[in-house]
């Protein structure tokens, strides 16, 4: 369990990094550096049927050294909360990549770190991935396969593996229009799982035990330029379940910046469509505008009717609309040693409508970000 003491450590350990960062530059031009802040107010940042606000002040840093062979890289994130103070937490990522003309491979880790308050979201993950990219019919290929494991120290019982392959390609014509055309099929299963378990000091019976869970995905994208500065993009994503039911977690409140727990992409089947709308203003200011429907299902999780009745023989359907809009620039400091500072007012609103209670929700969100690449 992780206590203030710990945590203090960590954020101490955050700090050295960073002045490390600061002080690499200047000696070595072969590291590439990124500094960046997220100031951003929620209506309802945890997602809550009963909803309250809060400020989110976010401090990333970001450390990359390219050799001849491979790249390194180190990414570590400082999410600090104005009103829920005792859920302040930091997360980070150490990863390395070996990239060639076709192919792309490499493996990362990375861990989120949270107060006593919430540490049942503390978790270590570890990864590895490739992609290779070929040409076929005259479309543009990249064929790719993932594996990960995600362990968490508290909740042993959420402990998965996913095993991801998938095939994209890639078609422009002269009209400007652009196909991209994708399909993914996941495989997750369960490390420790038991069909009696616990959460919170409550006994939990669950659902199925065929929790381990295929999944296939299809996504499509259509980008049409409709004038020099703006161009129009459509997506659109399906989500099938081949086989098992996933595991619930509807159990496990919502927590800001981590959703396995809360909305698994894996254990829901359904279809979304989005649109995107991009303009390119004077003075290389960019404007996006987007909205999304979705509609969702869930076969392993049964229905809240109230704050305490549960009903599991429905299961939840969920649907969302998702709406942003955001201005963007990008202020190029050194063509020569590429150093720039990307600038980014976002505004989003989500209304998800439940048949289950605790998954009706409503979110006003306004952002300021500041990202220095040097």
């Amino acid at each position: 369990m992780l206590n203030k003491v710990s945590f203090s450590k960590h954020k101490i350990i955050y700090s050295i990094v960073l002045l490390i960062a600061l002080s690499s530059s200047l000696i070595n031009a072969q590291w590439n550096f990124q500094l960046g802040t997220n100031q951003e107010f929620s209506s309802n940042p945890f997602r809550s049927v009963t909803p309250y606000s809060d400020f989110i002040s976010t401090f990333n840093v970001g450390i990359e050294r390219e050799f001849n062979d491979f790249n390194i890289l180190y990414y570590g994130s400082y999410n600090k909360f104005a009103e829920a103070t005792d859920i302040d937490y930091y997360w980070h990522q150490l990863g390395f990549y070996k990239e060639t003309e076709s192919l792309v491979w490499g493996a990362y880790f990375e861990q989120r770190f949270n107060q006593e308050a919430n540490n049942y979201f503390n978790y270590l993950n570890y990864a590895a991935y490739v992609r290779k990219s070929f040409q076929l019919l005259s479309i543009n290929w990249e064929a790719n396969a993932s594996y990960s494991s995600m362990n968490y120290s508290i909740i042993p019982d959420f402990n998965n593996w996913v095993v991801s392959t998938g095939l994209l390609g890639r078609k422009s014509f002269e009209t400007k229009t652009t196909f991209i055309g994708s399909v993914l099929l996941n495989y997750k299963g369960f490390k420790n799982f038991s069909a009696d378990s616990s959460y919170g000091g409550e006994f939990v019976n669950y659902l199925s035990e065929d929790v381990n869970i295929t999944q296939l995905v299809f996504n499509g994208r259509v980008a049409q330029s409709l004038a020099e500065n703006t161009g129009l993009a459509l997506n659109i994503n399906y989500k099938k379940i081949l086989s098992g039911s996933g595991l619930s977690a509807s159990l496990i409140e919502s927590t800001y910046g981590n959703m396995e727990l809360y909305d698994d992409p894996i254990s829901q089947e359904g279809y979304s469509a989005r649109g995107i709308l991009t303009q390119v203003l004077p003075l290389d200011y960019t404007v996006k505008l987007s909205y999304s429907y979705a509609d969702k299902s869930y076969p392993s999780q049964g229905i809240y009717l109230s704050e305490t009745e549960e009903d599991l023989d429905i299961s939840r359907k969920d649907t969302q609309t998702y709406f942003s809009t955001s201005i963007s620039k990008s202020i190029y400091l050194d063509n020569e040693s590429g150093s720039e500072l990307d600038l980014k007012l976002n505004y989003y609103l989500i209304n998800n409508k439940s048949n289950s209670y605790y998954f009706n929700y409503y979110i006003n969100t306004i952002s300021f970000s500041l990202n220095y690449i040097f």
